[in-house]
């Protein structure tokens, strides 16, 4: 193959077209469980009025402003980049066969790069709106402390605890003593607790014979990016507004770096392909997710 400036060309549309195609082809989980915001102009965007949670009430007089709590809880962007080379042989001696899955694979990783932002957050546990870690046992409601968090061996994933937790989470109020509505719907293990989550979620019966009570309560999501064997998380994720936020200030762009007259290929006759986002995670509602540590 002669390589100039227009085979250059069209080898970066169809490696940008192959991108494209292989990213939307990925499967992730992130949109199950966080509010995604998009096109992002600010790099630090506040979240100030997650705090702000009204109900509706009869309108007598005049209305009822509840002032947003100056938590200044906020998000800001990060940038996030993926390259590779390719060497001029491999297109002059027709060798794209083998750059192909590179950019597929390059595609995977921008895309499940939201959930492993996610997951590891969640891990980390970090603080939320209210300035208390989000899984923790002093949320402040009105002035009295409520938990989103359970642990020692009576928080072990069975029926039992899984029953707890979800009517823990049903008995959550507003800073009115209002119920919130909480309908918890899924139930999120890692690889360990699979077992656990089929036979809790959807075995028709349980030991003994007995009728399953808690078939078909929720559904179950097995995140491979959770590495605490022991810990499960059960979400509220029926609402507009989801237990976690990914801030997208920019998509995944496919970039190229593949002019004869760049040093890298004039040098080193290498054409460089990557990708670049702008985006960050943070906490949405703690009264939409309960962690059990399991130990």
């Amino acid at each position: 193959m002669i390589i100039n400036k227009a085979v250059l060309v069209a080898m970066s549309v169809s490696f940008a077209k192959l991108f494209n195609e292989a990213f939307e082809e990925v499967k992730t989980s992130y949109r199950q469980i966080a509010t995604v915001i998009e096109n992002v102009k600010s790099m630090t965007v506040s979240y100030a009025w997650l705090s702000d949670t009204p109900k509706m009430r009869e309108w007598i007089g005049d209305r009822v402003l509840k002032d947003l709590k100056a938590f200044g809880y906020t998000i800001t962007k990060k940038d996030w980049e993926s390259t590779i080379e390719v060497d001029r042989d491999d297109i002059e001696y027709d060798q794209l066969g083998i750059v192909k899955p590179r950019v597929e694979m390059m595609a995977h990783e921008a895309q499940t790069h939201y959930d492993e932002m996610l997951y590891g957050m969640i891990e980390g546990n970090g603080n939320c709106y209210d300035g208390k870690p989000f899984f923790s046992a002093a949320h402040d409601v009105g002035g009295i402390a409520f938990s989103n968090i359970s642990a020692g061996a009576t928080s072990a994933l069975s029926q039992a605890s899984f029953l707890a937790t979800r009517a823990e989470m049903r008995g959550l109020v507003n800073d009115e003593g209002q119920s919130l509505k909480i309908k918890p719907n899924l139930l999120i293990v890692p690889p360990e607790l699979e077992p656990m989550a089929i036979t809790i979620l959807k075995a028709s019966t349980i030991a003994g014979g007995d009728s399953n009570i808690t078939q078909g309560m929720a559904e179950y999501l097995v995140v491979d990016d959770l590495t605490d064997a022991n810990a499960w998380y059960l979400l509220d994720v029926s609402k507009p507004i989801k237990p976690f936020i990914i801030q997208k200030n920019k998509a995944p762009k496919f970039v190229a770096m593949d002019s004869d007259t760049d040093e890298n290929a004039f040098m080193r006759k290498k054409y460089r392909y990557g990708v670049d986002s702008q985006d960050n995670a943070g906490f949405g509602l703690w009264q939409l997710a309960h962690k059990c540590t399991g130990v």
